[in-house]
């Protein structure tokens, strides 16, 4: 009995330091998600495919965060399935903060579910500070503009928030088309209003400075703003009459709408805010393998072609937009009237931007 006591504690530690042991040489086997993509980078691009289908299939998921609508990351996760059906490919789709939030609120918990990203750039900043996008290099990615792409992401396609009007309450003649005009008396109580423009407010910041956006937020917010969740949603009641004016809209979804008849224009202001939205790989992808793969689709020009059939105007320079309106606003990039923010920015902007949203348009105590 004696020999067992003295015994027992040597064997525990003997135990435990096995599990050490066996804990370090499965991280040993098992190398980080950057690691992996930077194996990939030493090998011709035959062999390089090979080894990212070959890993991707004993992988067998992949799991994306996005702020894309539902529908359309339906539709990209489906057409990414058919040609790789080996990968059961999943997707959660919410607002752009919710998904920044989410992504952090994991990470904090030590759990990495996620493998690939999509946010907005105005919202890079918190995901870089905390060290959980990764750097993937890719060929696709070598067709790409410089702006449309950093060490942490690549464009899919970019966003022009334009003012939509419903031409069956307001004559394209009267409808405001600057940011000024929206302060005219008669607009009062006659503006819809997405509660998630975080980037218009990025835009005017990165335009006009702190001192001018406050003070036109400020008289902004006297307007009696009817403030609705939803850039889709606020063009829907605004077709549906609830307002004539919905200021934050996505150009594309009203050219979409406009091809079928419904009731809505739209004006291209006299500074357009204007966005990437960025495709990151997590850090800490649990499936790295299907993450490159599913990024590689994405950026390909079939898979830009998916996007661009919604209307938008994507990053790959060989897929032109199907409306000619958005070529009209593509052609605009580069000059005074779109405001495209960089990264650093953003980095320099996001507290005041989202305060100024939250307290003083919202009206709403910052969280």
């Amino acid at each position: 009995m004696n020999f067992t006591k003295r015994k027992l504690p040597i064997f525990l530690f003997a135990f435990l330091l096995a599990g050490i042991f066996a804990t370090k040489t499965f991280s040993a086997v098992v190398p980080a998600a950057e690691e992996i993509w930077r194996s990939l980078e030493k090998l011709s691009p035959d062999e390089r495919n090979r080894r990212v289908i070959e890993g991707a299939k004993k992988e067998g998921e992949m799991l994306w965060y996005t702020n894309s609508g539902i529908d359309n990351a339906t539709r990209y996760i489906q057409a990414f399935k058919k040609q790789f059906p080996f990968v059961n490919a999943q997707v959660w789709r919410a607002k752009t903060r919710q998904v920044t939030q989410r992504v952090i609120s994991e990470a904090n918990a030590g759990r990495y579910l996620v493998d690939v990203v999509k946010p907005s750039t105005d919202l890079l900043p918190p995901l870089l500070d905390k060290s959980l996008l990764g750097r993937y290099e890719t060929p696709v990615r070598s067709i790409y503009p410089a702006h449309a792409k950093s060490p942490y992401y690549t464009s899919m396609n970019y966003a022009f928030r334009v003012f939509g009007f419903n031409p069956r309450k307001l004559n394209r003649n009267d409808a405001p088309k600057t940011w000024e005009e929206l302060l005219q008396s008669r607009w009062k109580g006659e503006i819809l209003f997405d509660e998630s423009s975080l980037e218009e407010v990025m835009a005017l910041l990165g335009a006009w400075g702190k001192e001018k956006t406050l003070s036109y937020a400020t008289r902004l917010s006297q307007q009696q703003l009817l403030i609705r969740v939803g850039r889709d949603t606020t063009t829907q009641m605004m077709m549906a009459g609830e307002a004539p004016l919905a200021v934050t809209t996505y150009a594309y979804n009203n050219e979409g709408l406009r091809a079928k008849n419904a009731p809505v224009d739209w004006i291209a202001e006299d500074l357009i805010p204007a966005l990437l939205y960025p495709l990151s790989v997590a850090r800490n992808a649990p499936h790295p393998f299907a993450a490159a793969l599913f990024y590689d689709f994405m950026l390909s020009e079939e898979g830009q072609r998916l996007i661009a059939k919604e209307g938008r105007v994507v990053s790959h320079p060989k897929v032109e937009p199907i409306y000619p309106r958005m070529k009209e606003l593509q052609n605009l990039l580069g000059t005074p009237r779109i405001q495209l923010n960089t990264l650093e920015q953003n980095y320099r902007l996001l507290k005041d931007g989202i305060q100024i949203l939250d307290e003083i348009i919202l009206k709403r105590k910052t969280s």
